[in-house]
């Protein structure tokens, strides 16, 4: 009888032993996830404000290999890339410019859409217009204000001066109030982030800041 209990007791703190040695395994490997996070690239360590503050005002500035934003800003208000795009909407029939044929039958046979002398009192238009939120432009909007955002963050008198050059040339440059936010990252820039000067340039600026 004695040797049965002694056997179970032996069994039992086998199994204790067996989940305090599993509890300390999780632990440990938690912290070892948590120091990995902790030097991980996406969390780099604090960078000097000296260094800082030199990469923003390369940004602003310009450097050796290329412009800084105040010069790249008002020239892209001048030359930024735009798209052609069609928009549709429905319009007064007497605002109609270009309805297509299949578009005045489709407005025809829209219920209550014919007036009482026979007339089309709203049709589906389409118009093609020329719009500047494209992935190119909102790459510098996001260089931007990514730049102005480091600057704030700063508390130098140099930055404070940078950030005011900076808003001057945002201020020569209205097209990036009709930008979009830039929605993802790609890994690869487009032809004419890596063949115009001017993108190439913000888009350098760009891989700068992420390093």
């Amino acid at each position: 009888m004695a040797s049965r209990r002694s056997s179970k007791l032996s069994r039992r703190e086998r199994a204790l032993r067996k989940a305090s040695m599993k509890g300390a395994a999780e632990a440990t490997r938690e912290a070892a996830a948590e120091a990995a996070r902790l030097i991980s690239p996406e969390d780099p360590p604090q960078v000097p404000s000296a260094a800082r503050l030199e990469s923003l005002r390369a940004a602003v500035c310009g450097a050796a290999d290329r412009p800084g934003l105040v010069h790249v800003l008002p020239r892209l208000q001048r030359a930024h890339r735009k798209q052609l795009i069609r928009l549709e909407q429905w319009t007064h029939g007497d605002l109609a410019r270009h309805p297509e044929p299949r578009e005045l039958i489709r407005s025809r046979r829209r219920p209550g859409n014919i007036d009482e002398h026979g007339r089309i009192v709203r049709i589906f238009d389409a118009r093609r217009v020329l719009v500047d939120d494209v992935h190119e432009n909102r790459v510098v909007r996001h260089v931007v204000r990514e730049v102005r955002s480091r600057l704030l963050a700063l508390d130098e008198p140099e930055a404070m001066e940078l950030l005011d050059e900076l808003d001057s040339a945002i201020a020569q440059a209205p097209f990036l109030r009709q930008v979009g936010p830039l929605s993802a990252t790609s890994t690869e820039p487009t032809a004419t982030l890596a063949g115009d000067p001017l993108y190439r340039a913000v888009y350098q600026t760009w891989l700068d800041l992420r390093r």
